[in-house]
């Protein structure tokens, strides 16, 4: 389920290995605490996930030139489709993971978003428009005044 990006060296001294291009099939975008990763089926059949490689097609064959050292697997981000698609049933499958996932994130960000959103900001920006448009500190003065009254009125 992981994965490694590097430069692109003819060969990965770290990983042991040498480039070699393998057919993988994109299964479509995960997440996993808020963050998107793009899922690959490899040519055993075992699902890695990779932050920044990424494909059009979900089901989709794609070549990819990768460096294989034991279990540490690591992909060049250039992908080449390759027209070919895995068959219909699985490719349903991958694809509802994938609109899963892509429900989360967005949940995710609506969260972030309100979460910097503020109502009371909300609530001053009309009168911050109205101050904007004051030209001489004497208006803003009178303004703020005024409003500061009608806010401590009530207390």
């Amino acid at each position: 389920m992981t994965g490694d990006q590097t430069p692109d060296p003819l060969s990965d001294t770290r990983n042991g290995g040498v480039r070699a291009e393998e057919i993988w099939t994109y299964a479509g975008r995960r997440e996993r605490d808020g963050k998107r990763y793009y899922a690959w089926h490899d040519n055993t059949g075992q699902e890695r996930w990779y932050a920044k490689v990424s494909a059009g097609t979900v089901g989709g064959r794609y070549a990819l030139m990768v460096t294989r050292g034991g279990e540490h697997v690591t992909v060049y981000p250039q992908p080449r489709y390759t027209s070919e698609r895995v068959d219909e049933v699985t490719r349903r499958e991958m694809e509802a993971f994938d609109i899963a996932a892509a429900a989360a994130l967005a949940a995710h960000t609506r969260d972030r978003n309100d979460a910097r959103r503020k109502a009371l900001d909300d609530a001053v920006a009309p009168l911050a428009e109205i101050a904007a448009k004051l030209k001489f500190g004497h208006e803003r003065d009178a303004f703020l005044a005024y409003v500061i009254r009608r806010l401590s009125k009530r207390w």
